[in-house]
């Protein structure tokens, strides 16, 4: 595998990146309402010199950069973040990405363009092992799984490829080279879990016929309409000890590992309850409520995942919640059915 000299992949730029930080972890803890769960495993295992992998499902824009903050202000290193070239236009802002915290991703439409991706991104996912970069990535790829088929999407293996491969060549890797240390590698599983969404519409079909992509002012606007955020980080995965394994074998693993990270929302529960009550052409406060307390006792096999909801079981409170958050939910529509199935799909693997 090709080793990327230090120069070509870690770009960061002091001001520019001093000032994204400054910005960024203002607007995150003045503007959002984000709650973390944190292994505190991970700030011993960088301190003992590991190198980490964060990978989650990928879900709204806001992560892309909400999470950089969440482990700065936690005190761990601002990773690298993979994003998708298609979320990032013009040259100015393509440049202003390089020079804080991102690398693209391309998106591939010939066969011959998506292996020359992988490729890529197997290199520089190498390389930043070898350099002691920690990476953000989402391998799921884009944040239309769910909207799209009502399922989160498969892991591509390609970024465990390199992890895999890195942990195999590490006591060969020449040490002379400038920058090269001996790292044990770790996969971090994360989870981000969102009362408001603030791009659901449009990732249903609403408003425009694509979901908006990041540019500077709209990242700023962004962070007021970020509401309660829940954002789980799970057990640290040492990837030495799963070297038996292919490629493929990793990606299912961690997959499941963030399934297992997935919150239940007074959101989700309502999206579902206004669902089955909309597919029995029934609209009426009366039997909404009776559909929201039926949803959540249906979860209490899984109540350790509930977060947000008042205490005890008013399902008149839970709606009010939702409601005073999200227009769409005050009034329940037909019109409006894809934007309450999409809340009520992300928790969709709980009712299978």
């Amino acid at each position: 595998m090709e080793l990327l000299p230090k120069r070509d992949i870690l770009k960061r730029r002091g001001l520019t990146f001093f000032v994204a930080r400054i910005i960024s972890n203002w607007g995150y803890r003045s503007l959002t309402h984000a709650h973390v769960e944190f292994e505190e495993d991970l700030i011993s295992l960088k301190q003992k010199g590991s190198v980490f992998l964060y990978n989650g499902f990928h879900r709204s824009l806001w992560e892309t950069t909400g999470m950089l903050s969440a482990l700065n202000l936690n005190k761990l290193p601002i990773p690298v973040v993979g994003m998708g070239d298609n979320l990032i236009r013009g040259k100015l802002f393509v440049t202003l990405a390089k020079n804080t915290s991102v690398f693209l991703v391309k998106r591939g439409k010939t066969r011959r363009e998506i292996v020359e991706s992988a490729k890529e991104l197997r290199n520089n996912m190498y390389s930043f092992m070898v350099y002691g970069r920690d990476v953000l990535l989402f391998p799921e790829g884009t944040r239309t799984s769910i909207p799209r088929t009502g399922e989160y999407g498969g892991f591509f293996p390609t970024s465990f490829d390199a992890l895999l491969q890195y942990e195999k060549d590490k006591d060969t890797i020449d040490p002379n080279i400038k920058g090269v240390e001996k790292f044990d590698s770790y996969i971090i599983p994360f989870n981000c879990d969102y009362s408001f969404i603030r791009e659901g519409g449009e990732l249903v079909g609403f408003g425009s016929n694509t979901p908006r992509t990041l540019k500077v002012y709209d990242s700023l606007k962004m962070l007021k309409h970020i509401k309660d955020v829940y954002i789980s980080f799970g057990s640290p995965v040492k990837v030495s000890e799963h070297l038996e394994k292919t490629r493929k074998e990793v990606s299912i693993m961690i997959r499941n590992k963030c399934l297992e990270l997935v919150k239940i929302l007074p959101v989700n529960v309502v999206g579902k309850a206004i669902l089955e009550s909309l597919n029995e052409n029934r609209s009426d406060m009366g039997t909404i409520y009776k559909k929201i307390e039926s949803v959540k006792k249906s979860l209490n096999d899984h109540k350790e995942k509930f977060r947000g909801f008042p205490d005890g079981n008013n399902p008149e409170h839970i709606f009010q919640i939702v409601s005073k958050s999200i227009p769409d939910f005050r009034k329940p529509s037909a019109k409006k059915l894809p934007l309450y199935k999409l809340y009520s799909d992300y928790i969709g693997h709980y009712f299978s």
